[in-house]
């Protein structure tokens, strides 16, 4: 009798561990979908990430739709073209050069709190730099180059302590450089030239910087503090990395637990 009952105990036990292997199998924690959390099948929270790309978005004219699958009904941006995500999946790069876009700059970039890289010279966007970018504290690299900006320069720019690469040059921005972006002295490369800039040209601490090409202050290029240590600019160049290592990394996950509750069901008919 007692034989007996251990055995129903092992029994109900091994009949537990199935079950729960089973429903973690077919119902997945949130942490292995899409790094949102779930109620069912249904977000329960907007990604906030995805609602300031969407907003980016809308104020862009898009002529070749390279932006075509940024999804409104999305819950993870990481699968869109031209975005590249931490392993966290959080977006830390916009790579949109040389693809043709118009319009404004939706102030929304500056929600994009774990961004990088920003990558969106050579198009034809237009309006002011949005301030909000001063928001951006990991942002290293900053390119509006060659594009139709105006308006002043954001002082702002100078909030975040990350920032190595700023180029903003070729454009149509008026004003004078502001003392604090002058006073980065953590950027590599400071590129300004080209552009409409007035007033004196305050020191710049940046290792290597341009403010050639503005007629009120370096008309010709050899008035003194107009550049230093700084060839023929080069566009900076994005690579497009794909979320594939976390994508692998979740379906390695998966295939795990999956096999694991399958051993388990084995063994619980073995003893059965």
């Amino acid at each position: 009798m007692v034989n007996r009952r251990r055995e129903v105990k092992k029994s109900y036990a091994l009949f537990s561990s199935t079950f729960f292997c089973i429903f973690f199998l077919f119902f997945p924690p949130a942490v292995l979908s899409d790094g949102v959390k779930y109620e069912g099948n249904i977000p329960w929270q907007k990604n906030f990430e995805v609602l300031a790309l969407i907003e980016i978005k809308s104020s862009l004219i898009d002529p070749h739709g390279v932006l075509v699958n940024w999804d409104n009904a999305a819950v993870n941006p990481c699968s869109w073209d031209l975005i590249t995500c931490s392993p966290d999946g959080f977006v830390v790069s916009i790579g949109a050069s040389d693809q043709s876009l118009s319009g404004t700059l939706a102030s929304r970039i500056g929600n994009l709190t774990y961004l990088q890289t920003v990558l969106l010279q050579n198009n034809n966007i237009r309006g002011n730099i949005p301030p909000e970018i001063g928001r951006l504290m990991k942002l290293k690299t900053l390119d509006l180059s060659n594009n139709n900006f105006t308006g002043q320069i954001p002082p702002t720019l100078s909030h975040s302590t990350s920032f190595q690469y700023l180029r903003l040059n070729n454009n149509s921005l008026t004003g004078t450089i502001p003392t604090s972006v002058a006073n980065m002295t953590q950027l590599v490369l400071l590129d300004l030239s080209y552009n409409n800039l007035s007033g004196p040209v305050p020191r710049l601490h940046a290792n290597a910087y341009n403010v050639i090409g503005n007629p009120q202050i370096c008309s010709t290029g050899t008035e003194e503090d107009c550049n230093r240590n700084h060839p023929k600019p080069t566009s900076l160049t994005f690579t497009e990395s794909s979320d594939g290592g976390t994508k692998n990394q979740k379906f390695a996950v998966q295939f795990g637990l999956s096999l694991a509750c399958i051993c388990l069901l084995i063994i619980a008919l073995g003893f059965y």
